[in-house]
């Protein structure tokens, strides 16, 4: 069936999609079609009452969508939440980031305040090194903790002669 996509700015693009379809599939296929990420994605259907198409694992003829039928692609900001960064002498920093926010951009910034060089940093949530992808692959969420370490320096693998012990 098809089911046409109307932005705010007024164009509008037509969707193929079968009625048994999620609406989570529905908005891979617009991220796809319309290069908008998910994230940033909030349908609504307006058939006399205003309906937010809110829950991704409903299928899409559950909201009463039939062929012909017009959905408004609202484009949001991502939501900004604060996090924590606790550094090697146990002190917490507080950070403003957005979920989608690569590991990079964020050790980048801790570079910024924290003068630790990035190469020099090691990124810990809940006991898993972050070293790629963004902040939400490693379910970073408002108040969370990230613990900042330190790389040790050296790296020669000098010995200890134990021979006369």
């Amino acid at each position: 069936m098809e089911i046409i996509i109307t932005m705010l700015n007024g164009t509008s693009r037509s969707l193929m999609v079968e009625p048994q379809q999620t609406v989570g599939f529905l908005k891979q296929l617009i991220q796809e079609k319309l290069q908008i990420p998910i994230v940033r994605q909030r349908l609504v259907f307006v058939n006399g009452q205003r309906t937010d198409l809110s829950d991704d694992n409903k299928t899409i003829c559950s909201y009463g969508l039939q062929s012909g039928s017009r959905l408004s692609l609202l484009v949001t900001e991502p939501v900004s939440i604060q996090v924590f960064l606790r550094n090697e002498k146990n002190q917490l920093s507080t950070y403003d980031i957005t979920p989608d926010e690569t590991v990079s951009d964020f050790k980048r910034r801790v570079q910024c305040r924290e003068g630790v060089a990035e190469s020099q940093q090691r990124l810990v949530f809940q006991s898993r090194e972050m070293t790629k992808g963004k902040l939400s692959d490693y379910n970073v969420e408002a108040l969370s903790t990230i613990d900042l370490l330190l790389r040790l320096r050296g790296g020669r693998g000098d010995t200890v002669d134990t021979a006369g012990i």
